[in-house]
């Protein structure tokens, strides 16, 4: 689980309050951005290990899946290098972004990760995935309103995706401004559930 106060949060989790369980559900970050969609770059070994043989330049894709098995085994300066390859070659695969933006959380660098969700909304600036994730990392820093104006213009993309409008409500509740952070868990939660989540977020501010 995250722990706001280090400065720390695996951008990829659902969602960054410590204890806060009822929002598991619609709250958090998000895990991919712009057109490709996780499932959409994971390859199995077979086709990674094809893709990589002969002349052949690897793929997007290719370097994709190998940079998310290097995350999966802990090997962050490798997986960092070919993120920032796929970057550099594909500037404006966004799913690329993302996923350095949650590497640098990992590692507790905030303001490398903000920088990075910069970038890439700068070629989409209209990124709910980006826009919701560089919330989660102004929530990490303390900084609800700019969170709240992440959240805010993503919900107004996005209307029906209950997640922007969940952190929304967090980002509120963390500001202190408790009717409406309530009044926005309610049009997504059940009321026992709405005043739960609310009352975490009394505790935690």
């Amino acid at each position: 689980m995250a722990d706001i106060r280090s400065g720390r949060l695996d951008i990829a989790i659902l969602l960054c309050m410590v204890g806060f369980l009822c929002v598991l559900y619609v709250g958090g970050c998000s895990e991919s951005a712009g057109s490709g969609q996780s499932t959409d770059w994971a390859m199995n070994k077979s086709e990674l290990e094809f893709q990589t043989q002969g002349n052949n330049p690897p793929t997007v894709k290719t370097l994709s899946a190998m940079a998310q098995i290097l995350a999966a085994q802990g090997r962050d300066s490798e997986c960092e290098y070919v993120l920032k390859r796929i970057i550099q070659d594909n500037p404006k695969y966004l799913p690329a972004y993302n996923s350095l933006a949650e590497l640098q959380m990992r590692q507790g660098k905030t303001n490398a990760a903000i920088e990075t969700l910069r970038h890439a909304l700068a070629i989409n600036p209209e990124d709910t995935v980006l826009l919701n994730n560089l919330g989660m990392c102004w929530i990490v820093r303390r900084d609800y309103e700019t969170a709240l104006k992440m959240f805010t213009k993503a919900a107004g993309i996005l209307p029906e995706n209950v997640k922007y409008r969940a952190n929304m409500a967090v980002a509120l509740g963390l500001m202190g401004r408790d009717e409406e952070s309530l009044s926005l868990f309610k049009q997504i939660l059940p009321d026992d559930q709405a005043n739960h989540n609310l009352s975490i977020l009394r505790k935690d501010k």
